[in-house]
């Protein structure tokens, strides 16, 4: 059948059947009723029997205009086949035939989409990926408000209460980490365990893989104790052995192993270890915040709802405290447990995608300049084919194509660049970045990477595509033989050109406010030099040194060999390292008088720390050998502390005690110290927070601090810690075979402590290079073609007498007018959208004008060389010879 009717104007036609159809069934009726009437038929009964015979015409009609449509759709996927077989085969001569083009295009797109989807496959493995529970979205995390303001850990007794009163949770536990030295198994380890409340497993269900779970009889005061491992832990531990009798040692405890569970089977998911935390707690106290607490909503609950049921039920049982308010809870915070793993890091990653997405329009634009100019040199071929019929939407569909090419083989380059890069993180494993595990080039994350990829080819070959099909062919012949510089495209290449600068600008400086940011707080004063100091963890038995008494003997003893090895300096002992273990701190009592309440830092420590750490003494001593368990009681202070509680005094001979910091609770009257030494403050709990007030006591006198664990702090002669790690294990092992090694240096510690500043200054430094040399070759791309197309104008003015260095004047201002344009867009939308960086910057403002103007005078000097250097080599051709080619 041959259809008189189609739909023009697509670029593959779509054909009608209907009237075909219709026009057939009429023949067919017609011819009938002739041959009846030819045989005696009356015409209109044999009008009727044609019918008759003939059936329902409706239906008929249908079927056969089904079976054209089903033709046409098969001829039609034939010729969409051909005709992408026959655009790819073109689109891959022509790259061919540009093969500096083609490279130059696959890198840019590999390092765009490669830098994109790096980046999206950590936000989808750490923000976007649900966690790797039963209905993550039930998951809370539970914390109290205290009277500043702001969350802290949860009192037990609350805990119990929030459990019994409220209506909200299928279920609550508390969970309490610990790292301990664990014995029993092939090897003594430290490991990470979790003293879990009775409905932990409701929290988060699971079945053992080995044994049982702990049970409701587990979870009561008097219980034999019972632990719970997980699989990695039973098989490289306990060998993978059956369980029957198998029995280890934590926190000076024998516990029975009852069950194996999956590995990340709770949360913490790294947690090795669940313990029950009734035998273990029997605090009454509710201003002893010790603990967190995991939550499951109840079917149908709303988090909003929860919270302010949680803060009712703790406003109303701390109404009437009959202990120091000051440190009780003022209401509770509800929020999904997702908030709680990623912290803070959500706006940092979504400023790193959106660093990405800058770059892989800086990369577009780029491409879209440079075909636009290349098209400069084909617009001749394009006219010869619209000339031989080629419609334009024909010729828009094969620049499209070779777009799309491009693009995807860039798409494949950036997928193998992600992967290196991931592979890389994973490796690295940032100690700021949870759920590492999740982080791969999933699927989601390469379907987003496919979307990146088309979206791209449209980006950079849209525009230049419908800007090279609108120029007439005629014109086009013409030009052709002329060379003129195609100032139609003038205005798109100045956008184009300036687009791409104001993109790279905003990089830029992003990226110099960052580095300025990390800069000063390199430059910060931590208070200690942490240069030469080796780290030695330790944390003894419980069982084989029952007392606190026990443990500061050890220490004695210990620190007396270490001083002892080749290549130590100062030795000294203290309970929370400096950048790594927190800070503990409450309320301290002043002068004798336990109505004289102060709030400080509670820090144990050897006289030996202040000289390894180099902190200064400003008054008085430190600790040394008088100060044994049976000599006077004695404490130091930092500087802040002194200046805020004894403001104008001399702190020296003053009195403090911690009596709710330790075992000298109930006998604080008793246990007031001595202050003989004032040391300068340092930054304990993080480079970029001021110091926080301090009381030092000696370990010796306040042994309890130190019996769940300690850290040996060696200051190294040579200036290498790590040329002592031998030598200190021998000692180590020496001391106590059942001790597990765990070595570092307190510099690597400080650096870990800035990782996340570091990871983001670094990144977004890279792609701000990376969209400084991607404008630099777009602007140098742009001027070389227009130069090229100038060719016949430049000679011309050399014949005449024009110097070559005002040619070059005149070509490097004309591409300046493009750049200056893109820059004052960039530092408008620099200034603008950096404000959104307020937060990771540290005593920087985000108006920073050192970080603005080296951004604008790099970028600003990377386009006048950019631009220079076509202009230099275009005034270097022979003008006679340039003419007659012409």
């Amino acid at each position: 059948m041959n259809s008189r009717r189609s739909h023009r104007g697509g670029v593959f036609p779509r054909f009608d059947a209907r009237e075909d159809v219709d026009r057939e069934i009429r023949a067919h009726l017609d011819l009938r009723a002739e041959e009846l009437e030819a045989e005696g038929w009356e015409p209109a009964a044999a009008r009727e029997e044609a019918r008759r015979v003939f059936g329902d015409e409706d239906s008929v009609a249908r079927a056969c205009r089904a079976i054209a449509a089903s033709h046409q759709r098969a001829v039609r996927r034939g010729r969409v086949m051909d005709a992408i077989g026959q655009d790819l085969r073109f689109a891959v001569r022509t790259l061919f035939k540009s093969p500096g083009f083609a490279l130059v295009a696959l890198v840019t797109l590999s390092l765009g989409i490669g830098a994109n989807t790096a980046v999206f496959s950590v936000v989808s493995g750490v923000l976007l990926r649900p966690l790797p529970f039963d209905d993550p979205e039930e998951l809370v995390w539970l914390q109290e408000i205290g009277n500043h303001g702001g969350t802290m850990s949860v009192a037990w007794p609350n805990y119990t209460d929030w459990r019994d009163q409220s209506t909200s949770f299928a279920a609550l536990a508390a969970v309490n980490d610990f790292n301990a030295t664990v014995l029993g198994g092939d090897e003594p380890v430290r490991a990470d365990g979790l003293m879990v409340g009775e409905d932990y497993w409701k929290v988060f269900p699971t079945s053992p893989l080995q044994g049982r779970l702990t049970v409701a009889a587990d979870h009561v005061p008097g219980a034999p104790a019972v632990v719970v491992v997980s699989r990695s832990f039973w098989a490289n531990q306990l060998g993978g052995r059956p369980l029957d009798g198998q029995s280890l040692e934590v926190l000076g405890i024998r516990v029975q192993v009852v069950g194996v569970v999956a590995d990340g089977a709770g949360y913490p998911t790294d947690t090795q270890l669940w313990t029950p935390a009734e035998p273990l707690n029997n605090s009454t106290s509710r201003t002893s915040h010790n603990w967190s607490v995991v939550g499951r909503l109840a079917a149908g609950v709303p988090v909003g709802r929860a919270r302010d049921e949680i803060d009712l039920i703790t406003k109303r049982i701390t109404a009437l405290p009959d202990e120091d308010p000051d440190f009780l809870a003022t209401g509770a915070a509800v929020v999904p447990l997702m908030d709680e793993i990623v912290g803070d890091l959500r706006q940092p990653l979504y400023l790193l995608l959106g660093a990405a997405v800058l770059v892989l329009l800086v990369a577009c634009t780029n491409l879209a300049s440079t075909l636009l100019a290349r098209g400069a040199s084909r617009s001749r071929e394009l006219a010869v084919r619209a000339s031989l019929g080629a419609g334009r939407a024909r010729i828009t569909r094969q620049l499209l194509t070779e777009s799309l090419l491009l693009s995807v083989m860039g798409g494949a380059g950036g997928v193998g660049l992600a992967y290196l890069v991931v592979v890389a993180i994973r490796r690295s494993a940032p100690a700021f970045l949870p759920r590492l595990g999740e982080v791969a080039l999933s699927p989601s994350v390469l379907v987003f990477t496919a979307a990146a990829t088309v979206l791209t080819a449209l980006l950079f070959g849209l525009l230049p595509a419908l800007r090279l099909t609108k120029v007439e062919a005629g014109e086009a012949l013409r030009a052709g033989s002329r060379g003129n510089a195609m100032d139609g495209r003038a205005l798109v290449w100045r956008f184009l050109v300036g687009t791409e600068v104001a993109l790279a600008l905003v990089l830029l400086v992003g990226s110099g406010l960052l580095v300025r940011s990390f800069r000063t707080l390199l430059g910060e004063d931590l208070g200690f030099d942490a240069a030469d100091v080796a780290v030695v963890s330790v944390s003894l038995s419980n069982l084989k040194y029952p007392e606190p008494e026990d443990h500061g003997r050890f220490y004695d003893e210990l620190l007396g060999r270490v001083a002892a090895v080749p290549g130590a300096g100062a030795v000294g002992l203290i309970s929370d390292v400096p950048l790594r273990d927190g800070l503990a701190n409450g309320r301290l009592e002043l002068d004798g008088d336990l109505d004289k309440q102060a709030i400080g830092a509670y820090v144990v420590a050897s006289g030996g720390v202040f000289e390894v750490l180099d902190i200064p003494l400003l008054a008085g001593r430190v600790f040394d050998g008088r100060d044994g368990p049976d000599g006077e009681m004695v404490a130091m202070v930092s500087e802040s502390f002194a200046d805020r509680f004894w403001p104008g005094e001399d702190p020296v001979g003053k009195q403090v005690t911690g009596g709710g910091m330790d075992n000298f609770y109930p006998v604080r009257q008793e246990s007031f110290a001595r202050v003989v030494g004032v040391v300068a403050d340092i930054r304990h709990r993080d480079v970029g927070r001021e110091a926080y007030p301090t009381v030092y006591f000696p370990y010796t006198q306040r042994p309890y601090r130190i019996q769940y664990g300690a850290s040996v702090l060696v200051e190294s002669a040579s200036g290498e810690p790590t040329s002592m790690a031998p030598e200190l294990r021998s000692v180590l092992r020496a001391a106590d075979p059942d001790i597990p090694v765990r070595m570092g240096s307190l510099g690597a510690i400080v650096a870990s402590s800035l990782g996340e500043r570091r990871f983001l200054m670094f990144v977004m430094g890279g792609f701000s290079v990376l969209a400084l040399v991607l404008a630099t070759v777009g602007i140098f791309g742009v001027v070389s073609y227009s130069v090229g197309r100038r060719r016949r104008e430049i000679g011309i003015r050399v014949a005449l007498g024009a110097a070559p260095e005002s040619v070059v004047r005149m070509v490097v201002r004309a591409a300046m007018t493009m750049v200056a344009g893109g820059l004052v867009a960039g530092l408008v939308a620099a200034l603008a959208m950096t404000s959104a960086m307020r937060s990771f910057l540290y005593e920087i403002s985000p108006t920073d004008p050192l970080a603005v103007g080296a951004a604008v005078v790099t970028l600003f000097g990377a386009a006048v060389f950019a631009s220079w250097l076509p202009a230099r080599s275009g005034t270097r051709v022979d003008p006679m010879v340039t003419m007659r080619s012409e």
